[in-house]
C-alpha cells in the first residue's frame, strides 16, 4: 500500500506540540524554565517593592518585605507561567522550522508486511525511513494526525484528513495499523 501526501511546517508543529505534552524532555525542561522564571519574578517583586512609597524604619523590615512581596508575586503568577511554556517553546520550534527553507515535503508512505517505509523529498534532501512493526513503542493521535513511536522523540506523523489522502485510503490506512500494531492509540 503506498500513500503520498504533503508535510508542512504545520505538521512539524502538531508533531512539536505532541512532544511538548507527552515527554519526559519537555517534562524536564518545564521544570528547569518555572525555577528560571520564578526566580525572575522574585526579582521583579523585590525591585519593585524598593520603589513603594511606604518605607519602614527598619533596612531588615524593608528587605523581609521585599522578599515577601518577590515570593509572594512568583506564587501567584507561577500557573500563567506553567500555561506559557508550550506557546513558548512551539512558536520557537515554529520559527526554527519556518527558516529551514525545507518545507513543503513531499512525503510517500508505504506499508509493508514486515515494516513501515517513509520517504520524504524536500529541495534536494531524500530522506528514507524504514520502521520495522516491532519497534513501534506507542501510538498517539490527535484529531488530525497519527504518531507512531519508534523512539522517545521521533514518530511517524500519519495525517488522518488530508488532500491527496480519501476517506477510502483512510479506512485502508486505519485497517493496516489495526493489523500490525499491537499497542492502542491514546489520543
Amino acid at each position: 500500500m503506498t500513500f503520498t501526501y504533503q508535510m508542512t511546517v504545520e505538521d512539524a508543529v502538531s508533531f512539536q506540540k505532541e512532544l511538548i505534552h507527552h515527554t519526559e524532555e519537555h517534562e524536564r525542561r518545564r521544570k528547569v524554565w518555572m525555577k528560571y522564571m520564578r526566580a525572575i519574578l522574585i526579582g521583579i517583586g523585590y525591585v519593585g517593592t524598593l520603589f513603594f512609597p511606604y518605607r519602614p524604619e527598619s533596612t531588615a523590615l524593608h528587605i523581609l518585605t521585599a522578599v515577601t512581596v518577590g515570593f509572594l508575586f512568583a506564587l501567584l503568577l507561577t500557573p500563567l507561567l506553567n500555561d506559557l511554556y508550550a506557546p513558548y517553546m512551539l512558536r520557537l520550534n515554529r520559527r526554527f522550522l519556518q527558516k529551514s527553507q525545507t518545507w513543503p515535503k513531499e512525503t510517500t508512505l508505504q506499508f509493508y508486511e514486515t515494516h513501515v517505509e517513509v520517504h520524504s523529498v524536500s529541495t534536494n534532501i531524500h530522506r528514507t525511513t524504514q520502521v520495522p512493526w516491532a519497534s513501534i513503542k506507542k501510538v498517539n493521535e490527535d484529531e488530525t494526525y497519527r504518531f507512531l513511536y519508534y523512539e522517545e522523540d521521533e514518530a511517524l506523523i500519519i495525517p488522518k484528513a488530508r488532500q491527496g489522502i480519501s476517506e477510502a485510503e483512510q479506512l485502508e490506512i486505519d485497517q493496516t495499523l489495526e493489523k500490525y500494531l499491537s499497542t492502542s492509540p491514546n489520543v
